[in-house]
């Protein structure tokens, strides 16, 4: 096996070395996990590791990173460089980096990046990626959905060196951390994030010695080579054509108004482009996503459709990207993104559809939108005594598949890795009680494969005073099916539900004062489905109803199947086969 890079290697080694570097990505995770202070990352597995080559080009990446991240290594490793120079980067050296606009997502995504060298050979970069719970600003999480500008969203730090020659810059720190609430737990995640630089450069040096620089850098350059192989192997599999999509993020939250995300597929031979130019304008609110994020949720489209291909830079080469800077997809200073999640999913779910166009048989149903909440107050329990933060997200519906239904209450394509904080540490971190986790019933959109189910969720609050925070998507039109499946239902997020003090919140809220006693409903969407759901098995409709994920009702309204309830206690119900087949024929005539 030959390569572009500064010698050759067979494949076994070539397998060995590739393998090792996904090994580095994986420890590094492994080390954020076990060491980090912030639930969301310890627990919730908000981050991601990855390597890039000694030129700043991604290399690898675990399998354990939020897919959000996956497209930001494209970019992050490289603004580095950019802002400080090859030449000003010694051993030891850890810099630090969260810019919305050249490296990042939003300035809670905060990236570290440490270059390796081997010797007086730089020979790689290291990077972790974790989102902190609060970066400053007005805003308890800085999570501002109604941000008219970045000054509103938290400290943006440019490239700037944290650790010089493996000490620490106290005054460096000492600036980024009296900006922040809980500095304790910020500094905790730092911690974790630079030991995790230190243990991914340590399997590098590991992995010079034994295979030889020379071999190292062939490895990565043949990675990316590799990838951009495969990528365009496939694309030349597809149909040439433009395949055309579009999808809403329910508003702008300075107007009210919805704002519409088009995405133009088009494909030739081996080459694909994604045109975005004919997006709205950018929001006056913070739900505007960088060219940076935008890239990242492209990466997320291709590597949820395609077959599997190892996401790196390699992938770029087959791929152009086209967004219109000052639109909402490609932000620029000071426009508002920290709540540009929505935004991420929005361009996923486009991007998907037009993909599934060109590549039905790996197509699928739009998904939920994740919920990003914060709860912050005093916390006056034996013990506590003190502020607390807490941010936390609610799941839903992932979309049906041509082969599979949905899956139920996931993190959304951008969020598929993060895990479930469960509610018993946070009952026992923080003053709040949940009353109900439980599916949705009938939420999932219909479809020959259905949609996941959404999440039903009631907490109380019991801490005396403070504020909810949080935002969201998809409360006005539920997530879309594909091939005539249909939407999943919408999200919605109530107050004091059934009592004098109701009040509908919705899924964009600021610095909400809540009390004691005070209740949150909040239920998220369910997956589009795939497919006509006339044709749906009735008896997998049979085993949605035993389930209670299906009514009877809704058996009968969207899938002509017609159920009779024997025993509820034992579960036992029936399909009468003939009167589905008459209603099915009824309700196929009266389709337009």
């Amino acid at each position: 096996m030959s390569s572009g890079g500064s010698g050759t290697v067979d494949s076994i080694t070539f397998e060995i070395v590739r393998n090792s570097f996904m090994a580095v990505c994986a420890e590094m995770a492994l080390v954020v996990s076990k060491t980090a202070y912030s639930p969301p990352i310890n627990e919730g597995k908000d981050f991601a590791g990855t390597v890039s080559d000694a030129d700043g080009n991604l290399v690898a990446q675990s399998e354990f990173d939020l897919p959000a991240f996956v497209g930001l290594g494209m970019f992050t490793v490289k603004e580095v460089i950019s802002q400080v120079g090859l030449a000003a980067m010694e051993p030891g050296d850890i810099f630090m980096i969260n810019d919305p606009y050249v490296a990042s997502t939003h300035c809670n995504d905060v990236h570290f990046i440490k270059p390796v060298f081997y010797g007086a050979e730089r020979v790689a970069f290291v990077e972790s990626t974790a989102h902190w719970t609060d970066v400053g600003g007005p805003i308890p999480s800085s999570l501002n959905s109604r941000a008219t500008s970045h000054f509103e969203e938290g400290l943006r730090i440019p490239a700037v060196k944290i650790y010089e020659r493996g000490e620490i810059r106290q005054d460096v720190l000492d600036l980024i951390l009296a900006n922040m609430r809980e500095p304790w737990e910020r500094m905790g995640d730092l911690n974790a994030q630079c030991s995790a630089l230190r243990t991914g450069d340590a399997r590098i040096q590991r992995m010079c010695q034994k295979h030889g620089t020379a071999v190292v850098r062939t490895v990565q350059a043949e990675m990316q080579n590799h990838s951009e192989q495969l990528i365009r192997a496939t694309l030349r599999d597809l149909p040439d054509g433009i395949y055309e999509a579009e999808d809403q993020n329910d508003q702008d939250f300075s107007t009210g108004l919805p704002v519409t995300f088009r995405v133009k597929l088009s494909i030739d031979g081996d080459h694909m482009t994604f045109d975005l130019t004919a997006s709205d304008d950018a929001a006056g609110s913070a739900i505007n996503t960088s060219i940076v994020a935008t890239t990242s949720s492209i990466f997320n489209a291709i590597g949820s459709v395609l077959p599997p291909i190892p996401m790196n830079a390699g992938v770029l080469r087959a791929v152009e990207i086209k967004a219109r800077p000052g639109s909402i997809c490609h932000a620029q200073p000071p426009r508002a993104v920290s709540t540009q999640g929505t935004s991420m999913e929005i361009i996923i779910a486009a991007a998907t559809a037009a993909l599934s166009q060109a590549l039905p048989e790996r197509g699928s149903g739009t998904c939920s939108t994740v919920l990003n909440t914060a709860y912050a107050g005093y916390d006056e329990r034996p013990g506590f005594e003190t502020f607390f933060l807490e941010y936390v997200w609610a799941v839903g519906g992932m979309g049906g598949t041509k082969y599979k239904d949905g899956s139920n209450v996931v993190g959304s394509a951008w969020a598929a890795t993060i895990q479930n904080i469960p509610v018993e540490l946070q009952e026992r971190r923080f003053p709040l009680f949940w009353r109900r986790n439980m599916l949705l019933p009938d939420s999932a959109g219909s479809g020959r494969c259905r949609g996941g189910l959404a999440l039903e969720q009631i907490c109380e609050f019991v801490f005396q005073g403070g504020t909810l925070t949080n935002f969201g998507n998809r409360e006005r039109v539920g997530p879309p099916g594909v091939f005539d499946g249909r939407r999943g239902a919408t999200a919605g997020l109530v107050l004091n539900q059934g009592t004098e003090r109701e009040r509908a919140v919705g899924l964009v809220a600021s610095n909400v004062p809540v009390s004691r006693g005070e209740t949150l409903r909040y239920w998220s969407a369910g997956g589009g489905g795939y497919g006509d759901p006339l044709e749906r098995d009735p008896r997998r409709v049979l085993d949605d109803v035993r389930d209670d994920y299906v009514s009877i009702g809704a058996a009968r309204e969207e899938y002509g199947v017609v159920v009779h309830e024997i025993d509820r206690r034992t579960l036992q119900y029936a399909v009468d086969e003939r009167a589905t087949a008459q209603l099915r024929a009824q309700l196929r005539a009266e389709q337009p």
